[in-house]
Protein backbone atom coordinates (compact mmCIF):
# COMPACT_ATOMS: atom_id res chain seq x y z
CA UNK A 1 0.00 0.00 0.00
CA UNK A 2 0.76 3.43 -0.55
CA UNK A 3 -0.67 6.42 1.11
CA UNK A 4 -0.43 9.79 -0.27
CA UNK A 5 -1.51 12.58 2.51
CA UNK A 6 -1.56 16.71 0.74
CA UNK A 7 -3.26 19.27 3.04
CA UNK A 8 -4.28 22.84 1.47
CA UNK A 9 -5.91 26.10 3.12
CA UNK A 10 -8.60 27.95 1.02
CA UNK A 11 -9.54 31.39 1.61
CA UNK A 12 -13.10 30.86 1.68
CA UNK A 13 -15.85 29.67 3.63
CA UNK A 14 -15.89 25.66 3.86
CA UNK A 15 -19.85 25.50 2.41
CA UNK A 16 -18.11 27.62 -0.66
CA UNK A 17 -15.22 25.07 -0.97
CA UNK A 18 -16.96 22.08 -0.23
CA UNK A 19 -19.48 23.39 -2.88
CA UNK A 20 -16.98 23.91 -5.65
CA UNK A 21 -15.59 20.12 -5.13
CA UNK A 22 -19.45 18.67 -5.00
CA UNK A 23 -20.88 20.49 -7.96
CA UNK A 24 -19.27 18.61 -11.10
CA UNK A 25 -20.63 21.08 -13.73
CA UNK A 26 -17.74 23.69 -12.57
CA UNK A 27 -15.23 21.01 -12.52
CA UNK A 28 -14.07 22.34 -15.61
CA UNK A 29 -13.75 26.02 -14.97
CA UNK A 30 -11.05 24.60 -12.14
CA UNK A 31 -10.32 21.43 -12.08
CA UNK A 32 -6.82 20.53 -14.48
CA UNK A 33 -6.18 17.12 -13.24
CA UNK A 34 -9.43 15.31 -14.03
CA UNK A 35 -10.74 15.96 -17.43
CA UNK A 36 -13.48 15.18 -19.44
CA UNK A 37 -15.70 14.27 -16.26
CA UNK A 38 -19.30 13.16 -16.99
CA UNK A 39 -21.42 12.25 -14.00
CA UNK A 40 -23.39 8.91 -14.06
CA UNK A 41 -26.71 10.23 -12.96
CA UNK A 42 -26.43 13.39 -10.78
CA UNK A 43 -23.88 16.47 -11.35
CA UNK A 44 -23.47 16.52 -7.67
CA UNK A 45 -21.49 14.66 -5.87
CA UNK A 46 -23.08 12.00 -3.70
CA UNK A 47 -23.19 8.50 -2.19
CA UNK A 48 -23.84 5.96 -4.68
CA UNK A 49 -22.83 7.76 -7.17
CA UNK A 50 -20.05 8.02 -9.88
CA UNK A 51 -18.62 9.95 -12.36
CA UNK A 52 -16.04 8.92 -15.63
CA UNK A 53 -13.18 11.08 -16.08
CA UNK A 54 -9.53 11.10 -17.17
CA UNK A 55 -5.91 11.38 -15.88
CA UNK A 56 -2.46 11.91 -17.14
CA UNK A 57 0.09 10.84 -15.18
CA UNK A 58 2.43 9.39 -17.50
CA UNK A 59 1.66 11.89 -20.71
CA UNK A 60 -1.47 10.12 -22.15
CA UNK A 61 -4.64 10.26 -20.64
CA UNK A 62 -6.33 7.35 -18.72
CA UNK A 63 -9.67 6.98 -18.47
CA UNK A 64 -11.70 5.53 -15.24
CA UNK A 65 -14.77 5.71 -13.51
CA UNK A 66 -15.10 6.65 -10.03
CA UNK A 67 -17.47 5.88 -6.94
CA UNK A 68 -18.86 7.51 -4.68
CA UNK A 69 -18.86 5.59 -1.18
CA UNK A 70 -19.02 8.00 1.43
CA UNK A 71 -20.41 11.69 1.96
CA UNK A 72 -21.03 13.52 4.73
CA UNK A 73 -21.98 17.29 3.77
CA UNK A 74 -19.88 19.59 4.40
CA UNK A 75 -16.95 17.30 6.15
CA UNK A 76 -15.81 14.19 3.93
CA UNK A 77 -16.09 12.82 0.76
CA UNK A 78 -14.66 9.34 -0.04
CA UNK A 79 -14.30 7.96 -3.64
CA UNK A 80 -12.90 5.02 -4.84
CA UNK A 81 -11.31 4.38 -8.41
CA UNK A 82 -9.24 1.60 -9.98
CA UNK A 83 -7.74 0.95 -13.28
CA UNK A 84 -4.80 -1.37 -14.30
CA UNK A 85 -4.29 -3.01 -11.11
CA UNK A 86 -4.19 -0.49 -8.85
CA UNK A 87 -6.73 0.57 -6.63
CA UNK A 88 -7.46 3.96 -4.81
CA UNK A 89 -9.54 4.92 -1.56
CA UNK A 90 -10.04 8.69 -1.84
CA UNK A 91 -10.74 11.13 0.97
CA UNK A 92 -10.98 14.30 1.23
CA UNK A 93 -12.01 16.27 4.37
CA UNK A 94 -13.39 19.21 5.00
CA UNK A 95 -12.69 21.23 8.32
CA UNK A 96 -12.91 25.29 9.89
CA UNK A 97 -9.58 26.82 10.00
CA UNK A 98 -8.01 30.30 10.07
CA UNK A 99 -11.28 32.19 8.13
CA UNK A 100 -11.06 29.66 5.75
CA UNK A 101 -10.59 26.08 5.05
CA UNK A 102 -8.50 23.27 5.82
CA UNK A 103 -8.76 20.40 2.89
CA UNK A 104 -7.08 17.40 3.67
CA UNK A 105 -6.32 14.63 0.92
CA UNK A 106 -5.65 11.18 1.98
CA UNK A 107 -5.52 8.34 -0.78
CA UNK A 108 -4.58 4.78 -0.21
CA UNK A 109 -3.09 3.11 -3.58
CA UNK A 110 -3.34 -0.61 -3.15
CA UNK A 111 -3.50 -3.35 -5.77
CA UNK A 112 -1.01 -5.91 -7.80
CA UNK A 113 0.31 -3.43 -10.23
CA UNK A 114 1.81 -1.32 -6.21
CA UNK A 115 2.77 -4.57 -4.77
CA UNK A 116 4.73 -5.61 -8.07
CA UNK A 117 6.61 -2.29 -8.45
CA UNK A 118 7.54 -2.43 -4.95
CA UNK A 119 9.34 0.77 -4.03
CA UNK A 120 9.47 1.66 -8.08
CA UNK A 121 5.68 2.87 -7.91
CA UNK A 122 5.79 6.51 -8.94
CA UNK A 123 3.90 7.71 -6.11
CA UNK A 124 5.76 10.81 -6.62
CA UNK A 125 3.75 11.28 -9.04
CA UNK A 126 0.08 10.87 -7.51
CA UNK A 127 1.70 12.92 -5.33
CA UNK A 128 1.63 15.78 -7.65
CA UNK A 129 -1.69 15.05 -9.55
CA UNK A 130 -3.10 15.17 -5.57
CA UNK A 131 -1.46 18.68 -5.08
CA UNK A 132 -2.09 20.25 -8.21
CA UNK A 133 -5.86 19.02 -7.90
CA UNK A 134 -5.96 20.96 -4.11
CA UNK A 135 -4.27 24.21 -5.72
CA UNK A 136 -7.13 24.10 -9.09
CA UNK A 137 -9.60 23.25 -5.66
CA UNK A 138 -8.21 26.22 -3.97
CA UNK A 139 -8.35 28.92 -6.79
CA UNK A 140 -11.89 27.89 -7.83
CA UNK A 141 -13.45 28.47 -4.20
CA UNK A 142 -11.24 31.47 -4.25
CA UNK A 143 -12.84 32.76 -6.66
CA UNK A 144 -16.45 31.81 -6.07
CA UNK A 145 -16.07 33.39 -2.39
CA UNK A 146 -15.22 36.57 -4.27
CA UNK A 147 -17.76 36.88 -6.32
CA UNK A 148 -15.94 35.10 -9.32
Amino acid sequence: MRRIEESILIDAPREIAWGVFIDLTCWADWNSVLTGVRAATDTTLAGGDGFSCRLQPFGFPIPFAVHVEIVEAPARLLWVAGRWGVRGRHWFLFADQEGGTRCDSVEDLTGPTVALCGPLFPTWRFRGLTRRFLQDLKSGAERRAAGG
